[in-house]
């Protein structure tokens, strides 16, 4: 299994400024998360998006994406049963966000800042989440390159 230092997403995969821009205009909604993916290598669902989703959703979702990609699950403060069982449904591949180090994209990126994080996480190999809230493809793409140059 592809396991990654850095892992860039956004909050879902369905962002209204990402039509005809991330996703070619002729591109069935039902395959962006297919496409995003492949530009991706993880998306942070809300409680709501995946606690209300099927079983037939998850799965869907999971033979969608390539094994190393992730679903970084919110958690409500105190989880049930039923809660927990729902995000067992990800595997290895739905991590709860309280688990994991995320770094929000928000605002004017700090490159040099963020290169130095990125650095770190891949020296150190725990995985760091760069996660923008509102889908900035500018900033994405930037952060995206950052990583490239940097071979994280």
């Amino acid at each position: 299994m592809a396991n990654f230092s850095v892992y860039l997403g956004a909050v879902g995969w369905k962002h209204a400024q990402w039509e005809n821009d991330l996703y070619p205009g002729d591109l069935p909604e039902d395959w962006q998360l297919a496409f995003y993916n492949s530009q991706f290598r993880c998306v942070y669902l809300p409680c709501s998006m995946w606690q209300e989703a099927s079983d037939a959703e998850v799965s869907s979702w999971l033979q969608e994406t390539r094994e190393g990609f992730r679903f970084v699950l919110q958690m409500p403060k105190k989880p049930d049963g039923e809660t927990l069982r729902r995000a067992k449904r990800f595997g290895e591949r739905g991590v709860p966000e309280g688990q994991v180090d995320i770094e929000w994209l928000e605002g004017v990126a700090d490159l040099r800042g963020l290169a130095k994080r990125l650095q770190k996480a891949a020296n150190e190999g725990a995985p760091l989440f760069l996660i923008s809230r509102d889908g900035m493809l500018a900033q994405l793409r930037q952060v995206s390159e950052l990583m490239e140059v940097l071979k994280v």
